[in-house]
């Protein structure tokens, strides 16, 4: 296997057919073919499955992209990092990688720390969205700076144990029982509070956990909670869109992008045994760099904003 092996079946992912990533990348579809042929021989696996609409992945063929994905984003992470063709100018540079769960005030807060970035400065700046599982890795792999994660009174015991035996450190940025996310002109929306039977009738949104066990929810676990109808995404764009167009929920944080809070509201959940308590990690024996200094300044702003909007402070 090799890098450029992988490169191709990245590259296959953005394509429906093997001749239109062939033209993308400039190669023989005879090359490609072989190119995937190697890879499949050499891992025992099937990438892609042929139809009338063209190609798609295996569900081998997936977790390998998933894979190749991350490999191909390290080494181009590792040859930039060296590349130093300008020292003067590479040495200005800001960089900061940061992984979170799916959080609106991570990219609030992302948004405004680069509108404060000087004028005419350079920079290079990562917000990756993932599970919680694969915020850990990317800490502990130093793939990311910092991660954004949050634990629960259902979950402290197994995160406190997980971070410990892998070198991370939690600090707390605040603590928030679990609120019902739905779109503004929502039935339920005109509550003050909203209990679980009340719920019950409409679908349940929900990130997948894929291989995570339930300790890594990105939700707040809770077993009463026995929806007739469950709707799985991967992306928060996805979950806005089902949420906007359906009566369809999710729990979460409450805390809303400033720029939504006339499309969506946040209420909380009645009754509510557990609660949210998000923070961020890092290794144990790694010092933040100013950026990331900067960027979690900017965290606090934004939430402290969002409590004073809903009169919480």
């Amino acid at each position: 296997m090799t890098l450029q092996q992988l490169r191709y079946i990245v590259e296959l992912s953005k394509h429906t057919s093997i001749s239109a990533t062939a033209q993308a990348l400039f190669i023989s579809q005879p090359s490609l073919s072989t190119a995937i042929r190697e890879v499949e021989k050499e891992f025992h696996i099937t990438l892609l499955e042929r139809n009338r609409h063209g190609i798609s992945f295996t569900p081998d063929g997936l977790e390998f992209l998933n894979h190749a994905t991350h490999i191909i984003e390290d080494a181009a992470s590792l040859r930039d990092h060296f590349h130093l063709d300008d020292a003067e100018q590479d040495a200005s540079k800001v960089r900061l990688s940061i992984s979170s769960q799916h959080y609106m005030f991570a990219v609030d807060a992302l948004t405004s720390y680069l509108a404060e970035m000087v004028p005419g400065s350079t920079y290079d700046v990562t917000l990756r969205e993932e599970r919680t599982s694969q915020v850990l890795k990317d800490v502990m792999m130093r793939r990311s700076e910092i991660g954004l994660i949050f634990i629960s009174n259902m979950t402290r015991k197994f995160m406190t144990r997980t971070l410990r035996r892998n070198g991370l450190s939690f600090t707390e940025l605040f603590s928030y029982p679990p609120a019902v996310f739905l779109k503004a002109d929502h039935p339920l929306a005109k509550y003050k509070t909203l209990s679980l039977e009340q719920l019950n009738p409409y679908p349940y949104v929900q990130y997948t956990q894929g291989e995570d066990t339930y300790q890594f929810s990105e939700e707040i676990v809770m077993p009463d909670i026995k929806p007739q109808r469950m709707i799985h995404v991967t992306d928060r764009s996805t979950l806005f869109s089902i949420i906007k167009e359906t009566d369809a929920y999710t729990v979460s944080t409450g805390i809303l992008f400033h720029s939504l809070n006339d499309q969506f509201t946040a209420i909380p959940l009645k009754n509510s045994l557990d609660i949210m308590c998000v923070g961020w990690i890092k290794p144990d024996n790694a010092s933040l760099s100013p950026e990331a200094r900067n960027y979690i300044e900017q965290v606090q702003k934004t939430l402290t904003a969002h409590r004073l909007n809903a009169g919480q402070v």
